[in-house]
This record gives structure tokens, sequence and C-alpha cells, in this order.
């Protein structure tokens, strides 16, 4: 018995005398999490470090708070929709005035034919020809129904194009009136494609006027004339979408700001364009190699473009709203209101009310001081 109060009392003090675990002395107060949940705080102070070193960081700042606040994803998504949709009838529109062609020349008709029976001869070739001879009989009827479905769609994506540009510059929408907005988005897109159309003209004419320029100078080096072909295209390019942007900030939202203030926007507009539409490119010739990858990553790949075409094109006027020398134009009227309730070191007591003795409780009646 003596024995085994004897061991228990040994391991009693034994497991006494273990010393409890240290907490560690770089553990943070808040626990081992609290690093992880400090992060944001940390980067929201080297954020404010930069806007207050960087004026053209804090700039950047002030155009994505106001892209932001204005829904610019949500502007950009409803105009993706529709500019994705349209291009349904228009690769319809290009087939019936192709269809058009043809059908008024019996002899080119019969070359299409006879070169589509020789590249695929046998039953396919038959049944190819026949299909486009439909087609070609059909082409009127389906020119129609794409020209309707390409206005629908090109209507409103410029309305949501409209819509998204007066939210950013004026944080509200105007008034909607039915046939006023639907003539200035069918303008609108009557003058877009018109540029598109002479962007086009002018890129061949550049091309023609180089070759022939090239050729009175007597240079036979290919690689300076796709160079100056190249440069020339590129500051051809540049100038139209300089014009395009001028019109997206001044026309579209019907701004009262002078174009020499909008030239900024219109000019970093132009410069981000350009680099877009060749990383478009960068991506269409990477994808041209693979079948699969051009039928599924081609769609896909426009789809992607267009939304980050639109997204910028939201961008760029959130940052020229945010130019010092375009806020400088808004004039703000401030209105000086009186307090409703004077200050607590001037107390207005009601007359004929007996002062009550410190500390009863008893509140001073404040009256409202009359207006001038």
């Amino acid at each position: 018995m003596a024995r085994s109060d004897r061991r228990l009392g040994r391991v009693s003090a034994t497991r006494t005398e273990q010393p409890a675990p240290a907490r560690a002395e770089d553990e943070p107060p808040g626990g081992r999490w609290s690093r992880v949940t400090q992060l944001p705080g940390r980067w929201q102070e080297r954020v404010d470090r930069l806007r207050h070193r960087l004026s053209w960081f804090d700039h950047l700042a002030r155009a994505g708070g106001r892209y932001q606040r204005t829904q610019g994803d949500l502007m950009a998504a409803g105009v993706t929709y529709f500019v994705f949709l349209g291009l349904v009838p228009v690769l319809l529109l290009v087939a019936s005035v192709i269809g058009l062609v043809l059908a008024g020349n019996a002899l080119l008709q019969q070359e299409l034919y006879s070169a589509i029976r020789n590249s695929f001869p046998g039953p396919t070739g038959v049944e190819i020809v026949r299909e486009l001879r439909g087609a070609v009989g059909s082409a009127g009827v389906v020119g129609i129904i794409a020209l309707a479905g390409f206005l629908y769609a090109g209507l409103r994506a410029m309305d949501k194009l409209r819509l998204g540009m007066e939210r950013i510059w004026k944080g509200r929408l105007d008034e909607p009136e039915f046939l006023r907005d639907n003539l200035q988005d069918l303008m609108a897109l009557v003058a877009l494609g018109a540029m598109g159309l002479l962007s086009l003209g002018f890129t061949g004419v550049v091309t023609q006027a180089t070759g022939w320029l090239t050729g009175l100078l007597g240079i036979q080096d290919a690689s300076i004339l796709a160079f100056l072909t190249t440069a020339l295209g590129l500051a051809l390019a540049l100038v139209t979408d300089v014009v395009v942007f001028l019109w997206l900030l001044k026309v579209v939202p019907s701004t009262a700001h002078p174009l020499r203030r909008l030239l900024p926007g219109a000019l970093f507009g132009a410069a981000g364009f350009e680099v877009m539409k060749l990383l478009g490119s960068l991506y269409l010739s990477l994808i041209s190699g693979s079948v699969t990858a051009s039928a599924f990553g081609g769609a896909v790949g426009i789809l992607v473009w267009i939304n980050l075409v639109c997204r910028f094109a939201f961008f760029t006027a959130a940052w020229t709203a945010t130019l010092p020398q375009v806020q400088g134009d808004a004039h703000v009227v401030t209105e000086r209101t009186e307090p409703v309730v004077p200050p607590a070191h001037e107390p207005t007591v009601r007359p004929g009310t007996p002062p009550g003795p410190p500390g009863d409780g008893r509140r001073a009646w404040r009256r409202r001081s009359p207006r001038p």
C-alpha cells in the first residue's frame, strides 16, 4: 500500500512539473492569421503612397474608381452582346451581296461551279453546287433579313454605348425620347460604318501610293517598301482612331467640353486601341495553325476581344472625365445652409422659462433662428 502511494506521488509530481508549452514571442497579438488579414491594409497603404508620389498613377486610380462607380463593366457587357449578335447578319449580308453579284454574271457562275467540281469531284461537288445555286437564287430575301437583323443589333449596341457614356460623363441618364434617341443611334451607326469603310479605302490608297513612290524613287528593296507601307498604314489608323474617340467623347454623350480638352483622351484611346488590335492579330496568328483551335478559339477570342475593347472605351471616357483641365470646366454650385440647431456654446433659451438649478436635468428650449 505504501509503495503504491509512493508511485502515485511520483507520477503526479512528474505531471505537475512538466512546463506548459511557451507561446512564440514573435506571434502577432491577433493570432497566426492576423498577418494574412492585414495584407489588404498594407497594400492600400502602398497604393496611397504611390498615389501621393506619382500624379499619373493617381489619375489612373481616380479613373478606375469612376469606371467602377458608374458600372462600366455592365455597360460594356451590354454593348458586347449586341455587337457579337450583329456579326451573324453581317456575314449573311456579305453572302447576299456576293450572291447578287454572281446572279448578274452567268460566266462568273460557270467558272465558280467548274472550280468547285474540280476541287470536290463526285457527289460532294454536285451537292455544293446545288446549295450554292439555291443561295444565289435567294440572295435578295437573305439580304433583306440580314439587313433587318443588322439594324436591330446595331441600334441596340449604339443605344447601350450612348447610355454608358452618359453615365460615365454625367453620372445620370438623360430623359429618354424614342424617336430622338433612335435617330441619333441610326446616324451614329451610319457614321461609324462610313468611318470603317473610309479607313479600309485609305489603307488601299496608301498601299498604292507607297508602291508608286518607291517606284518613282527607284527603291527596289522589299523590306523598305514593307516598312513604309506599315508606317503609313499605322499613322493613318491612329488618325482614324483619334477621330472616332473624339466622336465617342464629344458627340455620343453630348458633352459641352471643347475638342482641345478632349484631345488627350482621344490620343490615349487611339494608342490603346492600336495595341489591342496588335494583340488580337497575334492571337489569331497563334491559333491559325490548328483546325480545332481555329473553330472554337476564334469565336471565343473575338467575343473576349470585343468585350475588352468596349471596356477600354468606357475606361477612356472615365480617364478623360477625370483630367484636371476637364474637371476645371465643371461648375459646381454650392448652397449655404444655416444649421437647424444653434451651436452648443450659444444656446437660445425660450422666453419665460426660469433657469433651473445645475444638475436637475432640465434642458433649455432651443428654437430655430429665423431666416433673413
